[in-house]
């Protein structure tokens, strides 16, 4: 994909009385920028073939209220081949986690205090253009970006619906996905035996489009866990021989699965002072569903893909929790399913979906 960036971007820091506390250009990794907006073009237009001849392009999205330079999202562009003009719109949330990592130099000079509410606002500007008599160096060799094709099956996407039940907030700018129940249980039974560890599996399926309407969804077929990795009371990490591990299991299993997400639990219920009383321990943070910072971080690293899952167990005083992550738009966000019940059974038992934080350092913090 033939990819453009003629605007470059800075990150303006203020205090939240307004007073300004610098600005830091934006050095962003696009990649689930370009990812979202290639699925986008998957799902739009199903024979078109994105790939070196793609012409993509960022954009900034001009904040309606402010005004040039600011921005109030930035818009991928693609020219399909064959299909027209397609556009990706990227929320300003993209950037919460560079405000983040821009803040740190600020804490350490005083500036801010550990943990204070910032805003940021985020301006864009036009590229200089390349100066005159400036030599352009040879490369010595081309990269062309060859597309894999992704395998979906062709099905009816009514057949999933009438055989589950919704769980959670249904987004229509997600695809559905469809979680067995049989999985579910799995996933809580191996939570369970964890104890105060972490435990981890990979979520393999189908991509499906349906036969009717032309959308994509997901199926989730079963989960594999993933018995090499390294797990902590606060953190799982998934090595070389768990991919091994995943590769035989899908040969063994010879029905053209691919992995589209993954499991891991939350120890929560080990992770609180013994000594805090019922009352503080029913308003601790660590009680409550989030998708920490390295959970972001193996879903960035291991889970890109557009499509791809992450499903979380939390262990609770108060019982099992459930909530479902994905991208949207090239930004992690928890988002609903649909519980597909066991053979026969038409309606299962919902399981509870908690509401989850993302990347939030004040759920993080050791239980004191």
């Amino acid at each position: 994909m033939n990819t453009r960036q003629p605007y470059r971007f800075v990150m303006e820091l203020q205090k939240r009385d307004g007073s300004a506390l610098g600005q830091v250009p934006v050095a962003a990794d696009w990649e689930p920028a370009w990812e979202a907006a290639r699925f986008l073009a998957l799902r739009r237009f199903p024979r078109a073939a994105v790939g070196a001849s793609t012409v993509a392009e960022i954009r900034p999205a001009w904040h309606e209220t402010l005004g040039q330079p600011y921005i109030s999202a930035v818009e991928v562009v693609l020219q399909v081949p064959g299909a027209g003009e397609l556009s990706c719109r990227v929320p300003n949330s993209f950037f919460k986690s560079l405000a983040g990592d821009a803040s740190a130099p600020l804490v350490q000079k005083g500036a801010l205090q550990a943990g204070e509410l910032f805003n940021y606002l985020v301006t864009a500007f036009p590229s200089p253009p390349q100066a005159n008599g400036v030599a352009q160096r040879r490369e010595r060799f081309q990269i062309e970006e060859v597309p894999t094709p992704l395998p979906v099956r062709v099905s009816l996407l009514g057949d999933f619906y009438a055989l589950a039940v919704a769980a959670g907030e249904q987004n229509e700018e997600d695809i559905p996905v469809f979680l067995p129940r049989r999985v579910l249980a799995e996933a809580d039974q191996m939570t369970r035996d964890s104890g105060a560890v972490e435990t981890a599996s990979v979520l393999i399926g189908h991509m499906h489009r349906d036969q009717a309407g032309g959308e994509l969804f997901l199926e989730v077929t079963a989960q594999i866990p993933a018995r090499n990795t390294e797990a902590t009371a606060t953190k799982v990490s998934f090595g070389p021989e768990t991919w091994n591990a995943v590769r035989s299991a899908l040969a063994l299993r010879s029905g053209n699965e691919q992995w589209v997400g993954w499991f891991h639990s939350h120890p929560a219920s080990s992770w609180c002072n013994s000594k805090c009383t019922p009352e503080a321990r029913v308003k601790c943070p660590l009680q409550r569903s989030f998708f920490s910072a390295d959970d972001c971080d193996v879903h960035r690293t291991v889970f890109a893909k557009a499509f791809h899952i992450a499903l979380l167990v939390t262990n609770t005083d108060a019982g099992l929790q459930h909530a479902l992550f994905s991208w949207r738009g090239g930004v992690i966000v928890q988002r609903g399913f649909h519980i597909l019940g066991n053979e026969g059974e038409q309606n299962p038992a919902v399981a509870p979906v908690a509401v989850a934080t993302i990347g939030d350092a004040e759920n993080e913090k050791i239980c004191p």
